[in-house]
């Protein structure tokens, strides 16, 4: 979503008459885009700000700050920021830079500055109304608001025509899109749309809430060409206590019983997942508890962090009573087992002829991910396949990546 913003916020300073640098050094203007969850991403931003008033202590710097900005870091930062803005307020950035685009514009109807010419994000709402303990986002994005459906198409379509191979639509919860149109759009009529637009090309979503996952889209994704059957659950947590501390309203159960009808309905499925250790009051039989779910799901990739307060949020004023050492300890068992279940997996693929976009390179190597987000890595050839889909045969397999050749 972070990513997603900052394409929306380049395109409003390109219209400005702006160009963009890759090099800090060389900027007259640096906007950050701050984090929702995790105090770790505001604490990066406080030693930016050092590294910034050294600059202006010999030229002229403006710094602007937009993103999940709570007001307590609003009161915190308003000192060292030329502009703090509401990441859907983009009126005040236009007016700050002082140009021609009308102050009621929209953040959605903003045509980004893709970073990529294959790969790209599309918002299809803003804000969310569930009020995880651990995060910012309902307090400074706001109440879930969908995007109309039709804006979200023609994006899609534009990108499709222009040949983008891969298309990423963004909510928090993109389970619940269309619960506050007036036409009763769902989610799934969306994805059905989306999938009707001729091209070649596949569409990933994110990010699912387990509380809201209906059997119409667990139904209606193996149906769908453009779709891979991929799924990114957020589990945060094995134990109904720890779950219900988050406000998470979904027990273990539930959880375990959702995974089971994915597998069952959605052929060789992919199911990544989220999860945060050391949250207060997470005992060493709460972790257990994670560990049990991580071994009974099988998640192709989990994507853990270690729980960092974040002021403002009601979990910030729970006791941060796990030391930074014990989530350390928990964060590295979970990788562990994480290994040991992608290593025995991975091997199954070896032999397998899989479609995998490029999209990157580093030295001698090309490296891609299949539809279900595993990365591959390729020998180098004379042709450059970069943003491409190639069929490659996987010849070998470690933990975190597959080596396969064109």
């Amino acid at each position: 979503m972070n990513k997603s913003d900052a394409e929306r916020i380049a395109s409003v300073f390109e219209d400005a008459g702006l160009n963009e640098t890759k090099k800090e050094s060389e900027a007259d203007i640096v906007i950050t885009v701050a984090c929702s969850v995790r105090q770790s991403g505001i604490n990066r931003i406080y030693g930016k700000i050092k590294e910034w008033q050294d600059i202006r202590a010999k030229r002229p710097l403006t710094t602007i700050l937009s993103g999940c900005v709570l007001k307590s870091d609003r009161k915190k930062m308003n000192k060292f920021f030329d502009l703090i803005f509401e990441i859907n307020d983009v009126s005040k950035l236009t007016d700050f830079l002082e140009t021609n685009i009308a102050s009621e514009q929209k953040f959605f109807q903003i045509h980004p500055k893709y970073d990529s010419t294959f790969q790209a994000y599309v918002p299809i709402s803003t804000g969310c109304n569930n009020f995880c303990t651990y995060c910012a986002v309902p307090y400074t994005r706001g109440r879930e608001v969908s995007r109309p459906m039709d804006e979200i198409i023609t994006e899609v379509q534009r990108l499709i025509e222009k040949d983008y191979k891969e298309i990423t639509l963004l909510g928090q919860n993109v389970n619940s899109y269309g619960n506050d149109l007036k036409d009763d759009t769902t989610f799934t009529d969306l994805i059905k749309k989306i999938d009707e637009i001729e091209g070649t090309y596949r569409v990933y979503f994110y990010s699912n809430h387990p509380k809201d996952m209906s059997d119409e889209l667990i139904e209606i994704l193996p149906k769908l060409d453009h779709f891979p059957h991929y799924i990114h659950l957020p589990l945060q947590s094995g134990s109904d206590k720890i779950l219900k501390s988050m406000n998470r309203h979904y027990t273990q159960k539930q959880y375990l019983e959702l995974a089971e009808k994915i597998k069952k309905n959605v052929p060789e499925v992919a199911i990544t997942t989220d999860i945060i250790v050391g949250f207060p009051g997470e005992t060493e039989e709460d972790f257990f508890k994670t560990k049990q779910i991580m071994e009974k799901v099988g998640f192709s990739m989990p994507f853990i962090a270690k729980y960092s307060s974040r002021p403002g949020t009601v979990a910030a004023k729970l006791e941060d009573n796990i030391s930074k050492e014990e989530k350390e300890k928990r964060w590295r068992e979970l990788t562990a087992i994480q290994k040991e279940i992608l290593s025995r997996e991975n091997k199954k693929l070896v032999g397998e002829n899989l479609m995998v976009l490029i999209d990157s390179e580093k030295k001698d190597k090309y490296y891609g991910r299949t539809d279900n987000y595993k990365v591959v890595e390729l020998p180098k050839k004379q042709t450059d396949p970069i943003g491409q889909f190639v069929n490659v045969e996987i010849i070998d397999s470690e933990a975190w990546i597959l080596k396969g050749k064109i």
